[in-house]
């Protein structure tokens, strides 16, 4: 079967050559596991997809969340329900704000970073409020979970941490890397903690609390704001946009190349004369 799949030939002015869909179709019946170097593409035919669908700021539950103008939320991150962003502050690639159960806030210049999950419980063990509250320059690093928690300003949730129900990071503190903060667990303001379960690891240093705290917010907030400067808004363009597709196709004066395909049986092709030139 790979033998008969490198016979195909060069494509030329984006269409298939004679007996193409016999080769299409070998091609496709092809185990993509056992395939050269494993598998090159994803059966799924992504090109077909012509715009992104997905939603990422959206009402759930009669609740809509608030952002300001100038507030950055990646195209693949998801904003839902009870949640509130103040001014400046960013959610970047893959990150997940869900305010089903209670309110989510986030403050000002305060960055959630790719892939952070922040969402919120019923109630929390403590008894106080279960809402997820995040200061004013608190950066959460990426893959860091918060659930029914307290940052206050000028914290830092290292990578993939998490603050448990009831946890509370006073102002100026740092959560280091890969730490668990246990439920009603407090974090003194000016201390480094970490581990599982997470403990005092020793006192921050004035440039620690005067400058890096402060540098690292100002940082993600410019980057953040670059990527709104590149950022496209939201529209129904796409409308006007797909009639007159349409509307060449309908006139014979547009017809899709599906260029991903094309690309990955002329890969197929390569690897496969280049295993037949070591068999020689």
């Amino acid at each position: 079967m790979l033998k008969r799949a490198a016979k195909l030939l060069p494509f030329a002015r984006g269409q298939l050559c004679e007996g193409a869909e016999l080769q299409l179709a070998a091609v496709r019946s092809l185990n993509f596991y056992t395939a050269p170097n494993g598998p090159s593409v994803k059966q799924v035919n992504i090109e077909d997809e012509w715009y992104n669908r997905q939603r990422n700021l959206f009402p759930l539950l009669e609740k809509q969340p608030y952002y300001p103008v100038d507030v950055f939320v990646a195209p693949n991150a998801v904003v839902c329900g009870d949640v509130d962003i103040y001014g400046g502050a960013s959610v970047f690639f893959g990150a997940v704000l869900r305010g089903d159960l209670n309110k989510i806030r986030l403050g000002n210049r305060s960055a959630v970073l790719d892939r952070a999950v922040i969402h919120a419980a019923r109630a929390v063990p403590t008894g106080l409020n279960a809402a997820t509250l995040i200061g004013e320059k608190v950066t959460v690093e990426p893959y860091a979970v918060l659930r029914s928690c307290r940052v206050e300003p000028k914290c830092i949730v290292g990578a993939r941490s998490v603050l448990c129900e009831g946890s509370v990071m006073e102002a100026e503190s740092i959560l280091a890397p890969n730490s668990v903060v246990p439920p009603a667990r407090r974090i003194p303001s000016g201390e480094l903690w970490g581990g599982n379960p997470a403990k005092f690891i020793r006192k921050l240093t004035a440039h620690e609390r005067d400058r890096v705290l402060d540098d690292v917010a100002n940082h993600y907030y410019n980057l953040a704001a670059m990527f709104r400067r590149e950022q496209y808004d939201h529209g129904t363009a796409w409308r006007d946009v797909e009639a007159w597709r349409q509307k060449l196709v309908d006139q014979g004066e547009y017809q899709w190349i599906n260029f991903r395909e094309q690309k990955y049986l002329m890969r197929l092709q390569h690897e496969a004369e280049a295993m037949e030139k070591l068999a020689n």
